[in-house]
């Protein structure tokens, strides 16, 4: 029995230092070439310059460090400076922990006071204006647009409401914040919701820019460049940095026609214009940076970007530094066009689509009109009898003449031999029938213009309206 709980505190033991050893930090400082690992297990600090080896630099003080909270986060530990405070800000993913590391004293300080929500891993975080902000991310089997802004002041992330045209996700393989530039834009998203579906819910293949004072999101237009269509949709990427005014993304799959590492490069500036950096020494980037941690990560610093090249031999731990400035790489780059550039044959299926529509429209418009024409037609043959027929004959021949007596209407029927009394009632029943017929058919518009006979003051002349004239002449 004793022997048995020997055995289950040595296990316990055990799985304690590998769990203590499990604990540990490690980074490059922003656009610098030293790297930072901090083992909490032994409370000790190691840097690393170019020489791919860990040095010891003694111990480092812990404060507010619980042990409980800690995690493996290498690829998740967000690195930034801060303007005007001293000493690097570690934003870390997946749990909004933030600390603070300060070289000169050598001393890490828990400065949050929040606890693990889950919701912002991949999430895209800086410093701007010497505020630190936390865009959007993955968590909980989804994709988020959430923007927060952590407070130094009640040391919480607090809620950033945006307005405009948002994004339904972004995350750090389709957004970039520009510090040169003070401007941050979202190239093409895929919003992940796996309680929906176990594939992307939406594809937007939108360019998004963010203004910071309105704190609103406005669409740019659509990206229409093939090759970064492509690339932004893979599961993953070696790295995406901004440089200067250059968006600089390494694609972690191979392009077609290429057999080595490529670069794409976006000018911001440029109207978006993209271009292939065909790496004619063949560094390699996808071999090194992905697997290997922080000593074999690519950064910028200044008007160049930095490849790490690890040397193929024994010890397998040395590497160089290849600086690469932004002009070489677009002296060595192919011009892919601009990014929201449509393709003439997508313009051409436009004017195409543009044109049908308009004549479908018109032929519509066009059956429509003979449509009611002939209703309007049909009801007119209905409406008026043999008498009033004969009688709107007589009116449309007479119109450019002038106008026509009631002499005339009588003796165009027949009816001049009949008593005078007769006449006029013959008369007005053959008016007031064709009123009604065509008052039926045109609402509210006057029939018959009615003028005394300039001859015989006592008698009256009769012609359509110019108006009745007209609706009958189209029929």
């Amino acid at each position: 029995m004793r022997g048995i709980s020997l055995l289950v505190t040595l296990f316990l033991f055990v799985g304690s230092v590998f769990t203590a050893h499990s604990q540990s930090f490690s980074w490059r400082e922003p656009n610098q070439h030293i790297c930072y690992k901090i083992d909490f297990a032994t409370k000790h600090l190691w840097e690393s310059f170019t020489n791919g080896k860990w040095n010891d630099v003694g111990e480092i003080a812990l404060d507010g460090i619980r042990m409980d909270d800690l995690y493996e986060v290498s690829d998740a530990i967000n690195p930034v400076k801060v303007k005007g405070k001293s000493g690097t800000y570690l934003v870390l993913e997946c749990s909004g922990q933030v600390y603070h590391f300060d070289r000169t004293t050598k001393k890490i300080r828990r400065e949050d006071r929040t606890f693990f929500r889950g919701a912002n891993c991949q999430a895209v975080q800086f410093s701007r204006n010497g505020e630190i902000f936390s865009f959007g991310g993955y968590g909980f089997w989804q994709s988020t647009n959430i923007i927060t802004q952590y407070n130094f002041i009640a040391k919480e992330w607090t809620h950033v409401l945006a307005n405009g045209e948002i994004p339904k996700e972004y995350n750090k393989s389709s957004m970039m914040y520009f510090p040169a530039l003070d401007k941050l834009f979202v190239a093409g998203v895929r919003r992940i919701n796996q309680t929906e579906s176990a594939d992307p819910v939406d594809v937007d293949y939108s360019l998004y820019q963010y203004d910071f004072n309105q704190k609103s999101f406005a669409r740019k237009g659509e990206i229409y460049e093939p090759l970064f269509r492509k690339l932004n949709f893979e599961v993953k990427q070696n790295f995406t940095v901004a440089l200067g005014r250059y968006w600089i993304i390494a694609p972690h799959n191979s392009v077609e026609g290429y057999n080595h590492d490529v670069l794409y490069i976006i000018d911001v500036e440029d109207n978006f214009h993209c271009y292939l950096w065909q790496n004619p020494a063949r560094f390699q980037i996808k071999k090194f940076t992905y697997d290997r941690g922080e000593l074999f990560k690519s950064y910028v610093k200044g008007q160049s970007l930095f490849l790490p090249q690890a040397i193929e031999s024994s010890p397998y731990n040395p590497f160089q530094l290849v600086e690469l400035p932004i002009k070489t790489l677009l002296a060595e780059s192919i011009s892919l066009g601009y990014l929201l550039e449509k393709p003439w044959w997508i313009t051409l299926r436009d004017v195409g689509l543009v044109f049908v529509a308009v004549l479908l429209l018109f032929i519509s418009a066009r059956t429509i009109y003979f449509w009611r024409k002939r209703r309007k037609k049909a009801q007119l043959e209905l409406l008026l009898g043999p008498n009033e027929k004969q009688f709107l004959d007589f009116l449309l021949i007479n119109y450019r003449q002038g106008y026509v007596s009631g002499y005339q209407i009588v003796a165009f029927f027949g009816k001049h031999k009949s008593s005078p009394e007769s006449q006029r009632q013959f008369r007005a029943k053959l008016i007031d029938g064709l009123n009604k017929s065509l008052g039926l058919l045109f609402p509210g518009e006057q029939v018959l213009d009615i003028q005394a006979d300039d001859k015989d003051q006592r008698m009256l002349t009769y012609r359509l309206t110019d108006t009745i004239y007209q609706e009958l002449n189209k029929l």
